[in-house]
């Protein structure tokens, strides 16, 4: 420890490793901690994540003390670039015994609610490893320096490819931010719309800001999904472009009602085909008994593309007297004809779903075909 001295006199070197490596057992720990943070990462994104064995060296597992003793000096960098997977939900129950799984099933799909899920989630990390390996904390900070300069780019390029292209510019975006959107709102943000207007829409404060800025900037907005599924090319989601960019065609020609009607068939069609008879799953049902449980299975990529769904499909029923809605609602769009439920903005928000939901489709078939 500091202020301990060399049998001559001198004061130690912070540097040596004398005494100061783990025990076997504790090497050992901190191995599987690691390796459960790989593991716990896969689910929820695209791609495969590298063993976090890469990135320190043996060097360094030889003499690391406690990933909660050094917290604070992590936060900014490895705390900033993890966080989104945190924010994962309830996948990481499965991987994570030590998250509090009762979060989700008790909490409500309410806005206020999504800033303290996330909290609980990262609050609630533990990594394993014990007290007693804090007293060496104080030799490690040479090699905690050169370790976070080493692993800080590799997990900012992790964060930088964990969301679609027109999101990944967004500074200091948090995956709750989109969920308030894509799940709470229904307002697609895979893929479309271009980076600043998805900015605003994450930025903005309510729902209804939210549709005041689909009914704003309308135009930009089905230019973007104009380009997005123009842009399509696998067989795939070939039957389906063409119904959306005449869905897209009615709406930049003012017969908002046609291009609505088209576009909330196009959704269901292209749900009904990927999805068959598990769609169920994703949207409420009628008693309001179905949870959200089905979406965890889902990568992030995956869940900011279908999450949607959820408020899409509310239920609504004419029989039962339920009072139109006046934001988008497939049910509603199929089953109705009203003033409260045909609108401009909805119409933008229904074309922004069916061509963001052909934007994923087509990306999935290009990589099986690349596989």
């Amino acid at each position: 420890m500091a202020g301990e001295e060399h049998e001559d006199g001198q004061p130690e070197d912070p540097s040596e490793d004398d005494g100061l490596e783990l025990t076997p057992k504790q090497q050992e720990t901190l191995r599987k901690s690691m390796e459960q943070v790989r593991r716990s990462l896969g689910p929820r994104i695209d791609f495969k994540l590298p063993s976090m064995s890469q990135f320190i060296p043996d060097s360094v597992l030889k003499n690391i003390t406690t990933l909660s003793a050094f917290a604070e000096a992590q936060q900014a960098i490895v705390g900033n670039a993890i966080k989104p997977f945190l924010d994962s939900q309830a996948a990481w129950q499965k991987q994570f015994s030590v998250i509090n799984s009762d979060i989700f099933r008790t909490t409500a799909l309410q806005q206020s609610n999504l800033n303290r899920i996330a909290s609980q989630l990262t609050r609630n990390i533990d990594f394993g490893l014990g007290d007693t390996l804090t007293q060496v904390a104080s030799r490690f900070a040479a090699q905690q320096a050169s370790w976070l300069k080493a692993i800080g780019p590799s997990l900012a390029n992790i964060k930088w490819t964990f969301y679609p292209p027109n999101l990944q510019d967004i500074e200091g975006l948090r995956l709750e931010q989109v969920e308030e959107v894509v799940m709470v709102d229904g307002i697609p943000l895979y893929g479309v719309p271009r980076a600043s207007t998805a900015e605003a829409l994450i930025r903005a404060d309510s729902a209804s800001e939210r549709r005041g800025i689909l009914g704003r900037r309308w135009r930009t907005i089905s230019a973007d999904c104009r380009e997005v599924v123009t842009a399509c090319t696998t067989t795939a989601v070939a039957p389906y472009t063409r119904f959306a960019v005449a869905a897209l065609d009615a709406l930049d020609a003012g017969h908002t009602e046609a291009a609505q009607a088209l576009a909330g068939s196009l959704i269901d069609a292209v749900l009904s085909a990927y999805f068959k008879k598990d769609r169920y799953k994703f949207t409420p049902d009628r008693k309001g008994r179905r949870t959200k449980d089905a979406y965890d299975e889902f990568t992030v990529r995956q869940f900011i593309a279908f999450a949607p769904m959820w408020q899409t499909y509310q239920q609504f029923f004419v029989e039962d007297g339920d009072v139109v809605p006046n934001t988008f609602s497939r049910n509603a769009t199929a089953h109705t004809v009203s003033p409260r439920q045909y609108s401009r903005r909805n119409a933008v928000q229904a074309s922004m779903l069916a061509c963001s939901l052909l934007c994923r489709l087509d990306e999935e078939a290009a990589d099986r075909k690349a596989a």
